[in-house]
């Protein structure tokens, strides 16, 4: 998992592996690998709150992308978490970004398996995500409070912000 997440993610998407790692610890965030039969195919992290379950990353194995375990995958959380509100973030849809195809191809994903795009803007550690849902759409105040929890007494590093 730590090779994938390292591969999967940029940098500055990425927080240490460590902390990663030591939250999962806490109650109502999981990090989980899935497999089919004895091959690991991907993993997710979830941290869960209340009403709103933010998947805070999901990779597939480069090698297996395309042939449904991506859509499996968000079909075992959503039963894990059944009548949760489900949130994503995404990179925003920038033709002019280096990787505007991969971006434009993710949120095609997403939507497949039920997410819509909402209005909402996040910026977090300099990094400017658009949201995703699923189940309903979710409060900006829900998602605050969820990565505040997540964050713990270091809040004030992981602040999220809101661009309207």
């Amino acid at each position: 998992m730590k090779k994938m997440y390292f591969e999967a993610f940029p940098k500055e998407e990425r927080v240490p592996w460590m902390w990663l790692m030591m939250q999962s610890r806490k109650q109502f965030i999981e990090f989980i690998a899935f497999y089919d039969d004895d091959q690991f195919v991907g993993f997710a992290y979830i941290i869960s709150r209340q009403k709103l379950t933010y998947i805070f990353y999901l990779a597939v194995n480069s090698e297996l992308r395309g042939g449904g375990y991506g859509s499996k995958i968000l079909q075992d959380i959503f039963k894990m978490y059944e009548g949760q509100h489900f949130a994503i973030s995404v990179e925003p849809i920038d033709d002019t970004a280096d990787n505007a195809a991969q971006r434009r191809s993710r949120v095609k994903f997403y939507e497949r398996n039920g997410f819509t795009m909402s209005s909402k803007l996040a910026l977090e550690q300099g990094v400017k995500y658009s949201m995703m849902h699923h189940n309903g759409d979710f409060e900006k105040q829900d998602y605050i409070d969820l990565i505040a929890y997540y964050a713990g007494i270091f809040s004030g590093i992981f602040k999220t912000e809101f661009i309207d």
